[in-house]
Formats: structure tokens, sequence, C-alpha cells
């Protein structure tokens, strides 16, 4: 969600309104803002459905999690997806630069935790592995980065990047190809990703490198950010998310 505020955020003042316009029926519109807080509710309820409806299992999740808030948590849960502020300060967050584990921080008075989770190790039941290879020293490994938020315990977005190599020792010998993945359920906003490249960076580092650039397309405007993870022998070593 992070690369689905920047521009807004900077660029233009017709985007302030943009994630409250979305989620307001066109009568309340007409009737100067003054939206009816149940018919709020509804039609962020009606967008999740869509997505649950499509297969989405995540939207799923989120919409369960959303219904089961109070009356009043589920109106401050739409004010804090319409806080421009707010969305700000985790675009700043989504740019500090990862390390191993879960780490989190907390905005809004608690109300908005965000959880960047780093981890990576061997991977048994990777296809590209044999009996022979093992026997013979080598072993394949994987490094991934996610940045979720959760808004009053709910998810509301995550993108995450991964990256699967061959090590023998402490080189790593081979990687193979990449995979990112993403939901958002903020409405007006989406989210597209470049094809995932992987690499192996030159010695002493000797990582196996995964990237990808995430588009956002939010309320007419697109940017973009990129996201990267490199493991080694032990498994994740540094990752980050950021400006392009």
């Amino acid at each position: 969600m992070r690369a689905a505020i920047r521009r807004g955020l900077t660029t233009t003042t017709t985007a302030l309104a943009g994630i409250a316009l979305a989620m307001v029926p066109a009568s309340a519109q007409a009737d100067d803002g003054l939206v009816s807080q149940a018919a709020r509710v509804a039609k962020y309820q009606a967008y999740l459905a869509t997505k649950a409806a499509q297969g989405d299992e995540q939207a799923k999740e989120t919409a369960q999690g959303f219904s089961a808030l109070s009356s009043a948590q589920k109106t401050r849960f739409l004010d804090l997806l319409e806080d421009r502020a707010l969305m700000a300060k985790l675009l700043d967050a989504g740019e500090s630069p990862a390390v191993a584990g879960i780490t989190r921080s907390e905005l809004a008075g608690g109300d908005v935790v965000v959880e960047r989770e780093s981890t990576g190790g061997g991977d048994e039941a990777s296809p590209n592995s044999t009996a022979a290879l093992r026997a013979s020293g080598y072993r394949d490994m994987w490094a991934s980065y996610s940045y979720t938020d959760k808004f009053l315990g709910v998810k509301v977005s995550r993108v995450t990047v991964r990256t699967n190599y061959q090590v023998k020792g402490k080189d790593t010998t081979k990687v193979y190809p990449g995979s990112a993945s993403h939901y958002l359920y903020v409405p007006g906003c989406s989210f597209s990703h470049s094809p995932v490249k992987e690499w192996i960076s030159s010695p002493p580092a000797d990582n196996a490198q995964s990237e990808t650039v995430w588009t956002a397309s939010c309320w007419g405007s697109s940017w973009d950010e990129r996201e990267r993870v490199w493991g080694d022998y032990r498994g994740f070593v540094g990752g980050y998310l950021k400006d392009e």
C-alpha cells in the first residue's frame, strides 16, 4: 500500500479524497458528503465480497476480520484508510532496511501495525534437488521479504518477494526463478509487478538475489517501487522496499 500513496501525497490535491470517494455511494457524494456510516461499511464489505467471489482467499479472511469489528471499529477502520498523513508514515516505514525475523511498529495509537517479515532456510521440497546432488553436498535454499499492514488487527495489504537458490558449502552455485506476490484491499488502488529478476552477486558477497518492481495504480495515477531480497548459505541476508 505504500506504493499506492506517494504521488497522491505530493503531486495532486484531487487525490486527497480518492479513497473516500471510492467508498462513498454516488447518492451520498451528491449529498455534500453526509454519508451514512452503515452504507459506507456496506460498500466496503461488498468490495471485499467481490474479491472473495473471484477466489481471493485472503479477501475472505480480511472480510471476516472486518465483519468481526464493532460498529465503531468499522468506522475507525475506514477512517484510517482515508487518513493521508497516516499513509505517508506507512510509506516511510516501508523504506527502512529489512532485518532477519519479524519486526513490528505501531501507528495511529496502536490501531495500525506494520509487520516486516524476513526469513529463509533450507528448501527440502525443492523440485530442483536430487538425491545425487544432496549426496554431493549441494543444498537448495530460499529467502523472502514481506511487508504487511494491519488495521485494527485486520490485514489490508502485503507485498512479498522470494529468491530460490542452490549452495555448496558457503558458495552460492545457482539461482532459480524467484517469485513475487501481493494483496491490497483499498478501493480504487491496485498493484502489478514486473517479471522477477534473479542473479548471483559478485564474490565475496556471493548472494542469490531476486527483485521485482511494483507498479501501483491509484485514483488515476501510477508509480513504482522496487523490492529486493537476497540470501546465502545461511538463508536470509537482506532486503528492501523503496522508491524507484
